[in-house]
């Protein structure tokens, strides 16, 4: 499974790379210099301690060893960490169609993201939602910080099941009810829910002052309508309802429509709410969403 791809070294280190082209970039023109959110570091001094073995080289205060012959690592006051949630939808309709992953894919990109939020210390979590049995389903791992903690979210990642119907709005309830801080809030789904359903929940997103970013993701059968053509009995993942079609170049071409139309709404939802936007259509665009829309997205600072 493509989840599977976010776990392992070679991938991490296309991310490490990215993450450090990008810093780089962003500090390498003369007068401009930013500082990153790391955890306990702030702009000014708070206090000093006796250096510890494993202690950050780069917080020894040179005055200190200089004027006592002492080591010791200056401390700053903290800042306040940001908290990222990366919300999965695990409905019927992201099972299918079987071959493209899309589960998969959207697995992936949430712990990619995750990884990524972790270069800054930032207290990241992964959910997986869908309705099931009437009721939200809404699961979600630990609060994560630190990068050595990564591989804590794989078990959870490859414990994520579909099934039920999508209902964003129930799903934002159920994560509003934590009363948690204003963070960051990633959606990560195909939103093939009725359009009220997904305005109405990323609005009360930003309502409760969260930073929302919404990731659409689709398989690359469905998104093109490349299916072999021939009469098909079609069930509803999410509903179980049962219809017959005929599938053939003239419906393949209405399923394109139907993509474009769907994604074209979403965005400009999104545009207009300031809700940053970004799609990822197909396992094969794990790579080049990662490398091109995270950056985009203001993941990788």
């Amino acid at each position: 499974m493509l989840e599977a791809r976010a776990f392992e070294p070679e991938f991490l280190k296309k991310l490490d790379r990215l993450i450090l082209g990008i810093k780089r970039a962003r500090t390498v023109r003369a007068g401009q210099r930013t500082l990153g959110r790391v955890q306990g570091l702030g702009i000014e001094p708070e206090n000093f301690r006796e250096y510890n073995e494993g202690d950050d080289l780069r917080f020894l205060d040179w005055n200190t060893y200089a004027r006592l012959d002492e080591l010791a690592i200056r401390t700053f006051r903290a800042e306040r960490q940001v908290e990222m949630t990366m919300l999965v939808d695990a409905s019927g309709s992201m099972a299918f169609p079987e071959r493209d992953d899309k589960l998969g894919l959207a697995l992936a990109i949430a712990a990619s993201i995750a990884y990524v939020g972790m270069n800054d210390n930032d207290a990241v979590r992964i959910g997986a939602f869908a309705m099931r049995r009437g009721e939200m389903q809404l699961d979600l791992s630990p609060f994560h910080r630190r990068r050595e903690s990564y591989l804590n979210f794989q078990p959870f990642v490859a414990a994520v099941r579909t099934g039920g119907e999508t209902r964003l709005g129930a799903a934002v309830d159920s994560l509003l009810h934590q009363r948690r801080p204003a963070g960051i809030v990633m959606i990560i789904s195909d939103f093939l829910v009725n359009r009220i359903d997904y305005e109405d929940a990323l609005s009360r997103l930003i309502a409760a002052r969260h930073e929302v970013k919404a990731i659409h993701v689709m398989g690359e059968m469905e998104s093109n309508g490349a299916y072999p053509p021939g009469l098909y009995r079609v069930r509803d993942a999410e509903s179980g309802e049962m219809r017959e079609t005929v599938f053939g170049p003239e419906t393949a071409a209405a399923c394109r429509r139907k993509v474009e139309q769907l994604s074209g709404a979403v965005r400009e939802f999104c545009n207009s709410r300031g809700i940053a936007y970004a799609h990822a259509f197909g396992a094969g665009s794990l790579e080049p969403f990662v490398e091109r829309e995270l950056p985009a997205l203001g993941v990788v600072r």
